[in-house]
């Protein structure tokens, strides 16, 4: 693949990532709430209670909100839940074969690590546009997709 062409690829996945979350919003917003009537379940991937130990994305979060920045990094870094949230012991798989996780505990590192690259990719956003000299509206922000490309841990060549 050459340079322009994973160039491309990237611009068009930034704004499949853009994009998606804020159609998901809207459609949510025009059936009159949070959308737990549709698709997510009750489980604790979608619907259900609202999220707890939120230590950077903001604590006044839905579910839902949470899901679609959890299912960006998903994108992103080309893995599942698992990755950075515990399984629950002893469940038995849902309907689309995945166990159940509890999201709360902090055990894993790669959840640990997630958050300090989250305030990483903020941080980089809020100053690089003074940094380059550009207003904020011409500088494109940075997303985990930008290095990671799909991969968990970003490749370097």
């Amino acid at each position: 693949m050459t340079n322009r062409q994973r160039a491309t690829l990237g611009i068009v996945v930034l704004c499949i990532l853009l994009v998606f979350p804020s159609m998901i919003a809207a459609q949510g917003q025009r059936e009159g709430g949070r959308g737990e009537g549709r698709g997510g379940g009750s489980g604790s991937r979608g619907g259900g209670a609202p999220p707890v130990n939120l230590q950077v994305l903001p604590k006044d979060w839905t579910r839902q909100q949470v899901v679609q920045v959890m299912q960006a990094f998903n994108m992103a870094l080309g893995v599942q839940c698992s990755h950075c949230h515990v399984e629950m012991t002893g469940a038995p798989p849902n309907a689309n074969g995945q166990i159940p996780i509890d999201a709360a505990p902090d055990d894993k590192q790669t959840k640990k690590t997630a958050r300090v690259m989250m305030k990483m990719v903020a941080d980089i956003n809020n100053t690089l546009g003074s940094q380059i000299g550009k207003p904020a509206a011409d500088v494109v922000r940075v997303q985990c997709v930008t290095c990671h490309r799909g991969a968990a841990i970003p490749k370097t060549q």
